[in-house]
């Protein structure tokens, strides 16, 4: 038995690579199709305040309840509704959300209604404005970052849930906001 051999046209591997069906193989990218909002759709609506906040319901019949620190799920219809219909609890100081009570736990709403979530209530704006060095841009940045009844209840309770620990800087926010850090431990105590 002999060997036969087949006469084949010398290639580089790269070409032979580029040949193989493998490599013929069209790229699709997958485009994201945006959906409509799902108006009907429960999101999670936030209180910061340390007191019940309230509002009438717009699309529906009753009253929302919202307990201290509590939350509530609520369709994005009704949230936008009273959006639109100004209800400070959502919109905040400037009517855009910035220092509101009530925040919304849900990206497509806020970009629905057109608020900078920047601008509202969270245990990282505390942390940011802790890292603060200096007294004084500390001092400066409190005063213009938590400025509503409630962001200055909630400023207080985040300080005792972050477990700070910065004398000078605690004391200025005892005095600015007029919660006593000593009664707020206190009072989340007795809540848990």
């Amino acid at each position: 038995m002999g060997r036969t051999t087949v006469a084949k046209k010398d290639i580089s591997q790269d070409e032979y690579l580029k040949s193989t069906p493998e490599n013929d193989v069209e790229t699709v990218v997958a485009q994201e199709v945006e959906q409509p909002l799902n108006l009907e759709q429960q999101v999670t609506v936030k209180s910061i305040a340390g007191w019940t906040t309230g509002f009438a319901r717009i699309l529906t019949i009753g009253d929302v309840t919202i307990p201290s620190k509590g939350s509530v799920r609520l369709s994005r219809n009704e949230i936008i509704s009273q959006v639109h219909n100004g209800n400070n609890l959502f919109c905040g100081i400037d009517g855009k959300g910035s220092h509101a009570t009530l925040i919304i736990n849900d990206k497509a709403t806020i970009n629905e209604v057109d608020f900078n979530s920047d601008t509202q209530f969270s245990d990282n704006l505390v942390k940011k404005l802790f890292e603060l060095n200096n007294q004084s841009d500390f001092e400066n940045a409190v005063q213009s970052k938590i400025i509503t009844r409630a962001e200055k209840y909630a400023l207080m309770i985040s300080i005792v849930k972050q477990g700070f620990n910065d004398y000078s800087k605690i004391r200025f926010c005892e005095n600015y906001t007029g919660y006593n850090i000593d009664k707020v431990r206190q009072d989340e105590s007795n809540i848990h």
